[in-house]
């Protein structure tokens, strides 16, 4: 992707930015039509009414051509939609009629910048060049556009040009230095990190730069080097144990490693974002076996010292997370929403978490707490939904969930087949059959072969002993795409059962008992229905009793039928 260091005209590109930006340029337009549609297109971009403001700009723009402020507007809807031929049309439109507006190509740039378009771009910038000569932003954007082409004679040309006319400042020598390493030119790349340190001798960037200039041509030994001469210059410089420690990384030499971040994190200065992602770097650089530890007391430190940092405590209870330490960790995360209620991802995490634990009480009161903060938070609505859900209090599990479909982007492939396959149970639940077998539809669309919704699927069909051929098939791929799942087996042996296929039926819930850790009531109690019809009733007697001795509390009507009446209950 093209670096985002140019400047732009779309500070954020969505359309809810369309309303700050909607008059900066607006000028009164001279028709009396055009200037009343263009003030009601304004309004209505006020108040989010996008497409009908788009309408509106589109009707001006043919009626006039020309209207600079309607095309601008229009563009920038298009952009925001990223429909971007359209917004290069219009943006085209606006440099060829208003050739000396700065706004019209910087624009365009953003368009090219999207879709890309390198040629575009260095064109682009040639012209904003010759309309702000003294702005030096244009020739560092035109000097990176040809790095990225990889015209690096041009680039270095135009640097020496910027030199010239502007003078030295800290981005010349790093950009001349970029492309040195890009090239492989050692020699070149040191030598103009070099001369940064003499343009800059007493500050540490330029030194910390020629460090990751080594490390950049992969020399570690050569960085540190440069890091331990110039470390006792600048003792309370955080930056230099933790380029230290990216160094000894590449010399695979992890307790220097730790070390050295040990000592970088005992500095204030160092942001704790930075030692955030220096906690994950371990997690994703070391073996668990190493990282986790060492993860864990780095977090430790980092909360020790920033006790009222809500990321803090979100940081260190995602690591207890990791190593299956729970309880602690969903500690963790409520101090850390205590301290700020503002984090979705850490209701996600710890709804997710209790949830797993069948805290469902617990799940609910947060998750409510959470949709308060995030109405719109699909995320945060499934995992609500799931904790009504799985404590069986369907009706207020169905509005979560319906409001998370509602909430979804579409295009997010995983959460909708969770939210469907979530939907497709809830409906079961509370008798909306036609309404579950849609959701499941709907869920397989998307992906054929999830096996929790083929296995669901499956099982409520052959509980209600429809369309079995098609319940068969779905549940004996699932079997397939995950063989050895007790749960599955058992659906296949329901499904078989259903089809009064008893003798295959027998093989499939023995497959699952032997599967399953510890086999549960239901599957006792489906052998022993599944014995009964293979006129065994003495043994299947003998499961259901078994059956009822699993079930614990747990009341379960037909099973008490079944023993005193030595039946099948159906």
């Amino acid at each position: 992707m093209i670096s985002m260091r140019f400047k732009s005209i779309f500070l954020i590109i969505s359309i809810s930015s369309l309303v700050s930006t909607a008059t900066l340029y607006a000028q009164k337009p001279t028709d009396s039509l055009t200037q009343d549609l263009y003030s009601k297109g304004i309004k209505n971009l006020e108040i989010g009414e996008y497409y009908t403001a788009q309408n509106l700009f589109q009707e001006i723009v043919i009626l006039d051509s020309t209207h600079q402020d309607a095309t601008m507007e229009l563009m920038r809807l298009q952009f925001a939609q990223k429909n971007f031929v359209a917004a290069e049309e219009l943006a085209t439109r606006l440099v060829q009629l208003y050739p000396e507006d700065e706004k019209n190509w910087i624009a365009l740039v953003d368009i090219y910048k999207a879709t890309e378009n390198l040629d575009g771009l260095s064109t682009a910038f040639d012209r904003l060049i010759a309309l702000k000569p003294e702005d030096s932003s244009f020739y560092y954007d035109k000097a990176l556009t040809l790095t990225l082409k990889e015209d690096y004679k041009g680039s270095l040309a135009l640097y020496d040009k910027i030199e010239s006319k502007f003078g030295l400042e800290d981005r010349l020598f790093i950009a001349k230095t970029e492309i040195y390493t890009q090239q492989n030119d050692v020699k070149k790349a040191v030598s103009e990190a070099k001369a940064f340190i003499n343009f800059k001798p007493g500050e540490s960037t330029p030194y910390l730069f020629l460090a990751n200039t080594y490390l950049n041509l992969k020399k570690p030994k050569e960085a540190l080097k440069v890091l331990n001469e110039v470390e006792p210059k600048f003792p309370n410089e955080p930056y230099i144990p933790l380029t230290k420690a990216d160094a000894f990384k590449r010399t695979n030499k992890s307790d220097q490693v730790f070390e050295e971040l040990t000592k970088a994190f005992k500095m204030d200065s160092l942001p704790v974002e930075v030692k955030i992602r220096a906690i994950y770097s371990v997690f994703q650089d070391f073996d668990k076996k190493i990282s986790f530890p060492f993860a864990e007391k780095l977090s430790s430190m980092l909360v020790e010292s920033n006790p009222n940092q809500a990321s803090a405590h979100a940081v260190y209870g995602d690591i207890l997370l990791q190593k299956g330490q729970l309880e602690e960790a969903r500690g963790y995360f409520l101090k850390a929403l205590s301290l700020d209620k503002n984090l979705d991802f850490i209701w996600t995490q710890l709804l997710q978490l209790e949830v797993s634990e069948g805290k469902y009480a617990d799940a609910q009161k947060h998750g409510l707490e959470a949709v308060n903060v995030f109405p719109n938070h699909s995320g945060i609505l499934l995992f609500t939904g799931y904790a009504y859900l799985l404590d069986k209090k369907h009706k207020e599990a169905r509005a979560f969930l319906e409001e998370a479909l509602n909430q979804a982007n579409p295009e997010n492939t995983d959460l909708m087949v969770q939210i469907y396959s979530s939907l497709g149970d809830t409906y079961h639940a509370v008798n909306l059959h036609a309404e579950s077998n849609v959701a499941y539809e709907e869920a397989l669309k998307i992906d054929s072969n999830n096996t929790y919704v083929l296995n669901n699927f499956a099982y409520y069909l052959a509980l209600r002993k429809e369309e079995l051929s098609k319940a068969a098939s779905m549940s004996k791929k699932s079997n397939e795409l995950n063989p050895g799942n007790a749960s599955f087996q058992d659906t296949y042996a329901w499904v078989l059962f259903q089809q009064e296929n008893y003798d295959e039926a027998l093989t499939w819930i023995e497959k699952a008992i032997s599967a399953a850790e510890k086999p549960t009531a239901t599957l006792i109690e489906h052998k022993g229905d599944i014995l009964f019809k293979l006129g065994k009733k003495e043994e299947a007697l003998s499961y259901w009793e078994k059956a009822l001795q699993l079930t614990g509390t747990e009341k379960n009507e037909k099973l008490h039928q079944k023993i005193k009446e030595k039946i099948y209950v159906d």
